[in-house]
């Protein structure tokens, strides 16, 4: 299955949702998908959006944006790419790891780790990319499972300082994929 085209910078980011200025984490709630097969932990204010694909397929994404202390933008998302009704194909996680990773080919890969969430095996890796903007080096932190021909694309993008940010930490751990 193609993965989608999205391509994301922590500072294009803004005109996708509503902007919040947070010195600690964001009140969380937990999300279960329409269908059961996972469960969520998003900030509070988070804006979704499902988009047809070209082969056939739907992308529901779930975004959050907020500025850190010094007004750069921070952005968590959890992207759930169903395949064409009736495809078989399989999912390899590391070709979907080249791929996703591409979308920045001016970033330094920092780490790269297999990873599980149920059922679903997956990759966590991370990589730094250079501000244009005078800010300093951004972390753009992945984890993508593959299940049953489903991919869930997780994202975090912070300036380098707020990689440990709470409320990307809670995000990141919070994927529960069910069936």
């Amino acid at each position: 299955m193609p993965l989608t085209r999205r391509t994301f910078g922590a500072l294009g980011l803004a005109a996708l949702a509503p902007v919040q200025l947070l010195a600690q984490a964001a009140p969380m709630e937990r999300v279960t998908g329409d269908d059961g097969r996972f469960t969520i932990d998003m900030p509070r204010g988070y804006t979704t959006k499902t988009s047809p694909r070209p082969d056939g397929g739907t992308m529901l994404q779930y975004s959050y944006l907020w500025k850190d202390a010094v007004g750069q933008y921070n952005a968590v998302e959890l992207a759930v790419v169903d395949p064409p009704p009736g495809s078989t194909r399989q999912i390899d996680i590391r070709e979907a790891q080249r791929i996703l990773a591409a979308r920045y080919p001016n970033a330094v890969p920092a780490d790269t780790r297999d990873i599980q969430s149920g059922p679903a095996k997956g990759v966590a890796f991370s990589m730094t990319v250079a501000s244009n903007r005078g800010y300093g080096p951004h972390t753009i932190a992945m984890r993508v499972y593959a299940m049953g021909g489903r991919l869930y694309e997780m994202l975090a993008a912070t300036r380098v300082e707020d990689r440990d940010d709470p409320t990307v930490r809670e995000f990141l751990n919070s994927l529960r994929i069910l069936r």
